[in-house]
């Protein structure tokens, strides 16, 4: 039995599950809601997960986590620079 549909149908909502916060959070400019901590120890997370998807040659766990990357990775920059930006004005 192919048990990789279990991944795909798990990928496909632990992915874009947080879709909607990222798309609110961008839109108001405003992302304090995310914790600097949980957003880098997340996206570090994620990037793991591909490594490790690469390495198993596990397909839906590499479609997914690059797909993750793709909306964790400019959320990072963003937190990063507006943490920067409050901190250069104290």
């Amino acid at each position: 039995m192919d048990y990789d549909i279990i991944g795909y149908i798990a990928g496909t909502l632990t992915t874009f599950a947080s879709l909607p916060q990222l798309i609110k959070s961008i839109r108001e400019k405003d992302l304090s809601s995310f914790s600097l901590t949980f957003v880098i120890v997340f996206t570090t997370g994620l990037f793991l997960w591909l490594i490790y998807g690469l390495l198993k040659m596990d397909y839906p766990i590499i479609i997914f986590n690059i797909l993750s990357l793709m909306f964790w990775i400019p959320i990072t920059y963003l937190k990063i620079k507006e943490v920067v930006r409050k901190w250069k004005r104290k």
